[in-house]
């Protein structure tokens, strides 16, 4: 029998990529926990907040999929953003959650190619499987993180000569954290991130932690935003203290080897995470990325 998606020798017809509507959010989170081991839920909460979220101009809220006579048969999330580099704004994609049904596999390259056709556009892709890594690198992405340090800051003190405190995010002023940047610091604690900020003599060190646990047990917490990595290891100790009186005793940091003054063990290939696009991601930034829109 001749099916609404096949042709007339049985084949699966051609599907059409096109953006993700609203309209389609029920079929892709049905495709989406066909193919990945994720709870039903987990993929509803982080579309509610793609559909809540401002996302730039021109750019698709959800991402794309594969049609197949109205059915959604392959999809790839696009989460973009806008991040300020020096005194410009830059535009940051995150590639997500790239699936497509085992029959339609043959149009899985035409989907991820229209998901990165923005030249100007910063690609992520944070969380790549093992055996789709050679596929990215053959489409020009580079690594830019190795792996991860699992560090104790809260064993360390903070640079020398330096007096550091926490403080309240809301008691700060205007001139010492910029509005997006306390924007951002809002809309990440949303999604469940720990926001600290840090004073020292008048310098205010934003941070943007996100809860996980290590090997099921062992409550951590991963830094997903800092200025700079500099700026965390010279408040090690603080931010490790605070982190570690809410239960948090472990952070994970991106890295490329270990992090001179901050304790810990080093892990290669793990998490590492891919760029393509003319601006080199900084470490210490997952802001607006399915690390911490979705989570673990």
């Amino acid at each position: 029998m001749v099916t609404a998606n096949s042709n007339l020798d049985g084949e699966p017809s051609k599907p059409l990529i096109r953006e993700i509507t609203q309209a389609d959010i029920g079929p892709v989170i049905d495709l989406l926990t066909r193919g990945f081991s994720r709870p039903r839920h987990y993929w509803e909460t982080g579309l509610a907040r793609l559909r809540d979220r401002v996302s730039p101009p021109d750019m698709p809220r959800y991402g794309y999929m594969l049609d197949a006579g109205g059915r959604p048969v392959g999809v790839i999330l696009l989460i973009s953003t806008l991040r300020s580099v020096g005194d410009f704004q830059k535009l940051f994609a995150n590639l997500s959650s790239w699936y497509v049904e085992p029959n339609f596999r043959s149009y899985a390259t035409l989907l991820y190619k229209r998901a990165t056709a923005f030249k100007e556009a910063t690609y992520l892709n944070v969380y790549p499987d093992t055996k789709i890594r050679p596929i990215i690198e053959a489409f020009g992405f580079r690594c830019y993180s190795a792996g991860q340090l699992l560090a104790v800051p809260a064993l360390v003190r903070d640079k020398k000569g330096l007096r550091a405190r926490i403080v309240d995010v809301h008691s700060i002023y205007n001139s010492a954290l910029a509005a997006a940047e306390r924007q951002l610091l809002e809309v990440q604690s949303g999604y469940g991130c720990i926001a600290i900020c840090c004073k020292t003599d008048g310098y205010i060190r934003p941070f943007l932690f996100a809860p996980r646990v290590v090997k099921g047990v062992i409550p951590c917490a991963q830094l997903v935003y800092c200025r700079s990595i500099t700026d965390f290891v010279e408040v090690a100790g603080t931010v490790g203290r605070h982190l570690l009186g809410h239960g948090r005793p472990l952070v994970l940091i991106d890295a490329n080897g270990s992090i001179a003054g901050i304790p810990g063990k080093y892990f290669a290939d793990r998490a590492p995470k891919y760029f393509k696009g003319p601006t080199a991601p900084m470490l210490g930034d997952l802001t607006d990325t399915e690390a911490t829109i979705f989570g673990y």
